[in-house]
């Protein structure tokens, strides 16, 4: 006798409507003309949580000028110290992300010439005390950095896994709501879960927006929230 592996009951349905998904199935061998006792319905919920950022990187660039590499690297040497004792003294975590030294040349003429040479050290100050980040920026203009090359915001561990929690938390409600609403529809009810399954995004960052003031001003920064979306995908026994 030829088994069925997979039949519809009554109605098989696949419904995409504001990230929910349905699948309705049957998973056993029942009868033509009576209840599938071994049926299933999957379904798809997805579920967004905002948190404030919790922790910012600052990110900034020394920019020193000379005939020489050499020279070039000296002049920065300099603005970059002075930076890097500005933003440890904020309470920030300072690291050096990038140095390079490259000839100038001026295309005026119809050959280059080279006029010297400039060296840039960007540097990256990290605070878990997110309000000190205009702070940050105006220590940095204010000893000698040449140009601020991004501020970001992100969740720290801890804050991300408990946004990731009530996410979850609110997409299986979503999905068995949604899995009983279709079971309804065939006379059954759902029972217990027999899979589950969950995804989701890679750490969103947040850049923020802000206006630099002269030196000796105040910095105003104007963060956006990060999100954590997750989807999941769950399969219910139908009763």
């Amino acid at each position: 006798m030829e088994t069925q592996l997979l039949a519809a009951i009554g109605v098989a349905a696949l419904l995409l409507a504001g990230g929910v998904g349905f699948v309705l199935a049957d998973t056993g061998n029942a009868p033509a003309g009576t209840a599938a006792e071994n049926a299933t319905v999957s379904v798809g919920a997805e579920a967004t949580v905002e948190r404030a950022p919790d922790e910012a990187t600052v990110t900034v660039v020394a920019v020193g000028r000379g005939d020489t590499a050499a020279a070039a690297r000296d002049n920065v040497s300099g603005d970059a110290d002075a930076i890097t004792s500005a933003l440890e003294s904020e309470g920030a975590t300072v690291s050096s992300s990038r140095f390079s030294v490259r000839p100038e040349y001026d295309y005026s003429r119809d050959s280059r010439e080279l006029v010297g040479y400039v060296a840039v050290h960007t540097i990256a100050a990290e605070t878990s005390d997110v309000e000190t980040v205009g702070s940050l920026v105006d220590a940095a203009v204010d000893n000698g950095a040449g140009r601020v090359e991004g501020i970001t915001y992100r969740l720290s561990d801890e804050t991300r896994a408990d946004a990731r929690d009530e996410a979850l938390t609110t997409a299986t409600e979503r999905a068995r709501g949604d899995a009983a609403t279709l079971a309804t529809s065939e006379n059954r009810s759902v029972g217990d879960a027999l899979a589950i399954q969950t995804s989701d995004s890679g750490q969103p960052v947040v850049r923020a927006e802000y206006a630099a003031a002269d030196a000796g001003g105040q910095t105003e920064i104007s963060p956006g929230p990060v999100t954590v979306d997750v989807s999941v995908q769950v399969t219910y026994e139908l009763e």
